[in-house]
């Protein structure tokens, strides 16, 4: 009977035992294996340790599961301030004081979405940052701190899946695959709340805890987790330091002496006196400078006008799709099946926009220079144009140096100041000197910049080209054949030799780190692999010249220009979907090679093509349309609109708190804003900063010798010849060359 007794005991209490055991999550389960054989050794040397078993409503066994596995890790002496403070919150929170359960809500439980592509776990980063009793009580500030990870299987697939879709296969199979877009689903940047005394290695033992209690955890993956940015902290605000001052003070000056060098020159209005003090004042005039934006050019290339500027938002479009898209988006997924689609093919090879500005400033070029009845000095030309792309370029890398970083907050706003305003503060020189392209490259300020660099590249080996040609035609000639076979060639042997794809596309990889890819750095940026549309520009600028010097600009019937119209736009049609074919098509090196050398020269051939059929015939509606009044002060702004628009747009990623839901409409809105305030962002440095500084200079480097020395040759040449002269000579080589603007993309122009 004693016996029966005993064994009743004893089963009643194993039953009891598993009960327990099985209302309580086991801490191998809410870990990673990297960390199984640690906690193993602790769950054996605590054999003995009691469970605590937990109500269905009852919440507090999740903390305690995270206050067992945080104790018992490895901390070293330096990181015990932290997890004595970490303790303290869970516990707090535990017993749902404020503070704690403050800061706990303000991070993500756990990751979601990340199947469909929403890569960033952003949490609530004012909630963080800004909780009421900061300032009474400092010991109880947090910080913000992102956590980059990187989940990888721990087990090995039994076979590739065919459809990493299929609902009855392993989850495991989404997380790997990548879309010919290149999005990675198995990396996410979760972003933590924790005690201000915790460093990054700290904030990673943190993240790796509440990562593995969470769904991600149940297979066992290994994750990789980095802190690699500075956390941000509440009181420690940016400081404004000495170049936000100097800009301020130097935005200030130009504003007061425009502003009165207008009042004067409104004041002299009727005054007779035309003197070097007065020409000085009139320079900065507002008036004048603001009149010269709505002047037309007698060249009869007014449809150039609408080409630049909506050519210009096709840029600015791809820019806020990219850029955007390479942030925190919660549909992923769709983005890239949308990319995919008929419409996101033109959006993948839209880079091939920027050719067209190449092929503009060529072709405005030569048709200034082959006006001419002499060479001018071909290192004023040189001076002249380094100053007109320079001015505003300067501008606004210096705002980007001194005021950028104090223009937002947000989740992310530590990288945009790694990523945009570092690289700008280290290398600015460079991008002053036409460099940058070249020189460290792979921490180029402002990465659209690229484009200016190979334009003033372009110009000068051209110029010098043209000049060895009216020296010596048969030498030129030759120099120039070769030159343009070189310029040709040279993409596609690079490519060849590197086993590169046939264009940079727009792929996930290339827009959220663009100084990343090899191919952006080989053959996207340099000038020797972008000079044929600047070549096919001039060339064909140089034919338009020699025709219009007869006089007769209908030399082209009506047939043969709306021929020529609907060939050209064919085309540019067929470049910009056959690009992105390559994606899934299998790699053939000759064939990649070939497209790589001739998509972009094609391309320029055919605007201009467009630009001689409508200047030197008539195309219905298409000419109309493109030399619309309002297109020619819109035009002469894009290139300031083209320097500032990817700061707007990346400006607007980096202070997001939450994922964006990403669709077209959206895109849209978000992009007419962008070039409204672009515009807007140009038109007064024009007015306040370039256009006064580019009349100062004309006038230092006219003087009044030289002018009488004009005068005398405008004698000997007719009335046609003698406007075009002066206004090259005033102007470097035609006014209404802008440094044509450019596109990326967050490179291009």
């Amino acid at each position: 009977m004693n016996t029966i007794i005993v064994f009743v005991i004893i089963t009643s209490i194993c039953v009891v035992n598993s009960s327990v055991v099985k209302s309580t999550k086991n801490a191998d389960e809410t870990t990673t294996s990297g960390n199984q054989e640690k906690f193993a050794e602790v769950k054996s040397s605590k054999k003995h340790e009691v469970y605590k078993t937990f109500d269905v409503n009852e919440s507090r066994v999740y903390l305690d599961d995270v206050l067992f596995v945080l104790k018992n890790q490895n901390w070293t002496a330096d990181e015990e301030p932290c997890l004595e403070r970490t303790l303290l919150m869970l516990r707090n929170l535990q017993n749902f004081t404020l503070w704690a359960v403050w800061a706990w809500d303000s991070i993500s439980s756990e990751p979601e979405g990340i199947l469909y592509g929403n890569r960033f776990q952003l949490g609530n980063f004012d909630e963080c940052m800004r909780a009421p009793w900061y300032r009474q009580h400092p010991e109880l500030r947090s910080q913000y701190c992102l956590a980059d990870i990187v989940l990888e299987r721990t087990d090995r697939a039994v076979k590739k899946a065919t459809d990493p879709f299929d609902p009855y296969e392993s989850a495991l199979n989404v997380l790997e695959y990548q879309s010919p877009i290149k999005r990675p689903l198995n990396r996410l940047t979760w972003g933590v709340c924790v005690p201000a005394v915790c460093a990054p290695r700290s904030v990673e033992r943190l993240a790796g805890v509440m990562l593995a209690r969470s769904h991600l955890g149940a297979v066992g993956l290994r994750a990789r987790i980095a802190v690699s940015d500075s956390c941000q902290r509440a009181d420690e605000p940016l400081r404004y330091d000495e170049l936000f001052y100097a800009f301020i003070s130097v935005a200030a000056c130009s504003v007061v002496i425009t502003l009165i060098c207008t009042f004067l020159t409104y004041k002299w209005k009727r005054s007779a006196e035309n003197n070097f003090k007065h020409q000085i004042i009139k320079a900065f005039d507002l008036q004048t400078n603001a009149s010269k934006l709505l002047n037309r050019t007698d060249q009869g290339t007014d449809v150039m006008y609408g080409i630049k500027f909506l050519s210009m938002c096709i840029v600015v479009s791809g820019h806020q799709y990219g850029i955007t898209n390479g942030g925190p988006v919660s549909n992923g997924v769709k983005v890239d099946e949308d990319a995919l689609s008929v419409a996101g093919l033109f959006i993948l090879h839209e880079d091939i926009v920027v050719d067209t500005f190449f092929l503009l400033s060529g072709f405005l070029t030569a048709a200034a220079l082959g006006k001419l009845a002499r060479m001018p000095n071909i290192f004023v030309l040189f001076f002249k144009r380094y100053m007109r792309l320079i001015v505003t370029y300067a501008v606004v890398i210096f705002y980007i140096c001194a005021v950028f970083p104090h223009t937002g907050s947000g989740p992310l706003w530590n990288r945009a100041i790694a990523e945009d305003t570092k690289p700008c503060r280290e290398n600015w020189w460079l991008n002053l000197l036409m460099v940058s392209n070249y020189i460290n490259s792979q921490n180029m300020c402002l990465v659209i910049s690229w484009y200016i660099p190979c334009d003033y590249h372009f110009f000068v080996v051209t110029v010098l080209l043209y000049w060895l040609y009216r020296r010596h035609p048969r030498v030129g000639r030759a120099a120039a054949v070769a030159v343009l076979l070189a310029a040709l060639a040279t993409p596609g042997v690079i490519n060849y030799l590197n086993s590169l794809p046939a264009i940079q596309m727009f792929t996930y990889d290339f827009v959220s780190n663009p100084r990343g890819p090899i191919q952006f750095h080989l053959t996207y940026i340099k000038s020797h692999t972008r000079y044929a549309a600047y070549l096919i520009g001039f060339l064909s600028g140089y034919i338009f010249s020699r025709i219009t010097a007869s006089g007769n600009l209908k030399e082209i019937s009506k047939k043969w220009s709306i021929l020529g119209a609907t060939l050209s736009l064919l085309m540019m049609t067929m470049m910009t979907f056959s690009g992105p074919t390559f994606l899934w098509r299998s790699y053939n090196a000759l064939e990649s090679a070939v497209y790589a050398a001739l998509n972009r020269p094609v391309w320029a051939g055919s605007v201009a093509l467009l630009v001689m059929c409508c200047s030197l015939g008539h195309v219905p509606l298409i000419t109309g349309f493109l030399s619309w009044s309002p297109w020619v002060p819109l035009s002469r702004l894009t290139y300031g609109l083209y320097l500032f628009h990817t700061t707007l747009i990346a400006r607007n990623v980096y202070v997001t708190r939450n994922p964006h839901h990403n669709d077209i409409f959206d895109n849209l809105t978000s992009c007419i804003g962008v070039i409204c305030e672009g515009t807007m962002a140009a038109l007064l440095i024009t007015l306040f900063i370039e256009a006064p500084v580019l009349n100062v200079l004309n006038l230092c480097l006219s003087p009044r010798s030289s002018e009488r020395e004009e005068k005398r040759a405008d004698v000997e040449s007719n009335h046609t010849n003698k406007v075009t002269d002066k206004r090259t000579s005033e102007s470097g080589y035609l006014e209404e060359n802008l440094p044509s603007t450019v596109y990326v993309i967050s490179s291009k122009m």
